[in-house]
């Protein structure tokens, strides 16, 4: 029993240390120039968070952005190494919005945040634009029925019609965004899996070129219809360079926290 005891007290005795010595150390950082810096230009690094938009009515939703603060403790010592401030090494704490996409998905997505300079591509059954994009190294979204290797610029969304194949392809593309396209995909078991649902307010044919041109702008979800010709998906890419949006995958484009 005695021994028991020598035994729980010398573990105390390690905690209590280390307690300690944690203490001392936030002490001191907390005393140095580099903290002080860190924490008198932090302000000007914190951004609110945005919440999504959502219609009830239509069942849609754009995605919001989170906000954030700094974390002085772990700025600190990612810059400590350095012995100066970097605000490449800041450090943040991540703040989900009241109303944010990952607590509605149940709601169809119809484009991203606006206020990100970026623009997405879904491809349905047009394989001139696939290749012309997989040539190009132009990131896009594919609608996929059955489970198949795709190039490392896309992304896919699953477009399965009946379980077998909707899990395949969950359980094989191990890389896999959950991500659903309405009107493709199978809505019920995309709700099941907790995926997202995809409802582009643009979708690009032969007929509308102006009307695509018109409707580039930050956040927008392009879907390419089949038929569509590679000259007027070159038109509408001078737009996007024109108007300096970056071209990425779904994922990206509504990922609230990542674009902030």
């Amino acid at each position: 029993m005695r021994k028991i005891f020598e035994w729980l007290g010398g573990f105390a005795l390690v905690v209590f240390s280390f307690y300690f010595t944690d203490k001392v150390s936030l002490m001191v950082a907390n005393k140095s120039d580099l903290m002080q810096e860190i924490k008198a230009v932090s302000s000007t690094y914190e951004l609110e968070a945005e919440d999504a938009v959502i219609d009830i009515k239509d069942n849609t939703i754009v995605p919001g952005r989170f906000g954030r603060i700094v974390n002085s403790e772990e700025s600190y010592l990612s810059m400590h190494d350095f012995g100066s401030f970097n605000e490449n090494f800041l450090v943040f704490d991540y703040i989900k919005p009241k109303n944010s996409l990952e607590d509605n998905k149940d709601k169809f997505i119809t484009s991203g945040n606006p206020k990100n300079r970026q623009i997405s591509f879904i491809v349905v059954e047009n394989e001139e634009i696939e290749k012309f994009f997989d040539e190009s190294k132009i990131e896009y979204n594919k609608v996929l029925k059955n489970y198949s290797s795709v190039s490392t610029n896309v992304e896919i969304i699953n477009g399965a019609a009946t379980k077998s194949d909707f899990s395949e392809m969950h359980a094989k593309l191990k890389n896999i965004s959950k991500l659903c396209l309405k009107e493709e995909s199978n809505i019920e078991l995309c709700e099941k899996q907790s995926y997202y649902l995809l409802s582009p307010s643009v979708t690009f044919t032969n007929t509308n070129l102006i009307d695509v041109k018109n409707s580039v702008r930050p956040g927008a979800i392009i879907l390419i219809a089949s038929g569509v010709t590679k000259e007027n998906v070159k038109f509408i890419l001078k737009e996007i360079d024109y108007k300096d949006l970056d071209i990425v995958h779904i994922s990206k484009l509504i990922d609230e926290k990542g674009n902030r």
